[in-house]
């Protein structure tokens, strides 16, 4: 799976902190770290029962070792050891009967991404890997409480790649996505639930015809993108939401109705079912255990 205080910092990096690697993790990644655990109280987990990114410990991978960050109360330790994982990516990775949060080190972050250039010019900075950390931390909770129905979207083993070979070249398929892709970008920026409701009936009506020119297999893991990642890169999209609103429009809102090859376009829409759902029903989460897909608790809350 997927995805990236201003505190005063003295000599002593921060009360309640114990080394115990031999050479420790660097200042910004603590930072970063700090910042990351600090938006707890703001967004408080967005709204999901039981979800706090200080549940799960945050291993940082700088290319040989992991420094691993455990959290009991307001205190934490980070300790070293060999490297669990050796790709450079950031995922919810199972440890010793829990999950914790995996990702590189900002520094080898930032250097892979300059290096593919996948910003277009910007920087991969400290914000971009504090949402990438909320990020992954939300899939620990999904997979510690909901991992029964998530496997229900796919009962059977299906590879990523089956979207690229059965779904992207489909010319027919694109295009109505595209159309209902449109038509969620529309939907969340309304205010007006019976104008949202519109969108939605136009939405459906394009899903059905869709879902015909697709194989089973295919639908089932758009579902579960839709679901799984589309509701982390929510969280995320929150979290930049607080830290850099204008990052928050022009990288999240502005972006639903755009069309990529691969999974990362099922993001962007289970995000922006989310957002409807904030918009016709605020308590949507309460009790949300991902058995459905995002809009197929829209279609219920609009009695369509």
């Amino acid at each position: 799976m997927k995805q990236i205080i201003m505190g005063i910092l003295g000599v002593i990096l921060l009360t309640g902190v114990l080394i115990t690697a031999e050479y420790g993790l660097s200042e910004e990644n603590i930072e970063v770290y700090e910042e990351a655990i600090d938006l707890q109280t703001k967004i408080n987990g967005v709204g999901f029962d039981g979800f706090y990114i200080t549940d799960y410990p945050m291993a940082f991978y700088d290319g040989e070792k992991d420094y691993v960050i455990t959290r009991e109360g307001t205190d934490y330790t980070i300790t070293k050891r060999k490297a669990l994982v050796d790709f450079i990516a950031a995922t919810a990775y199972p440890v010793d009967g829990q999950f914790e949060i995996h990702t590189p080190t900002v520094e080898k972050m930032s250097s892979l991404v300059g290096m593919l250039g996948v910003l277009e010019g910007a920087e991969y900075g400290k914000n971009n890997h504090i949402v990438t950390l909320w990020h992954e931390a939300f899939h620990c909770y999904q997979l510690t409480n909901y991992m029964t129905n998530i496997e229900a979207f796919c009962e059977t083993a299906v590879e990523e790649n089956k979207i690229a070979e059965t779904v992207d070249v489909n010319e027919q398929a694109v295009e109505l996505y595209k159309q209902q892709a449109t038509l969620l970008k529309e939907a969340v920026k309304c205010e007006e639930i019976d104008k949202i409701r519109e969108y939605i009936v136009q939405y459906k009506e394009l899903e059905d015809k869709r879902n015909l020119l697709l194989e089973e297999e295919a639908i089932n893991l758009e579902r579960y993108y839709t679901t799984v990642e589309g509701s982390a890169c929510y969280i995320e999209a929150n979290v930049c939401k607080e830290l850099e609103p204008e990052r928050f429009e022009a990288d999240y809102v502005n972006t639903i109705g755009d069309y990529a090859n691969g999974t990362a376009k099922y993001y962007k829409a289970g995000m922006a079912q989310c957002m409807i759902l904030d918009r016709i029903a605020p308590g949507w989460k309460n009790g949300y255990d991902f058995s459905k897909v995002p809009i197929e608790l829209i279609y219920e809350i609009l009695g369509i």
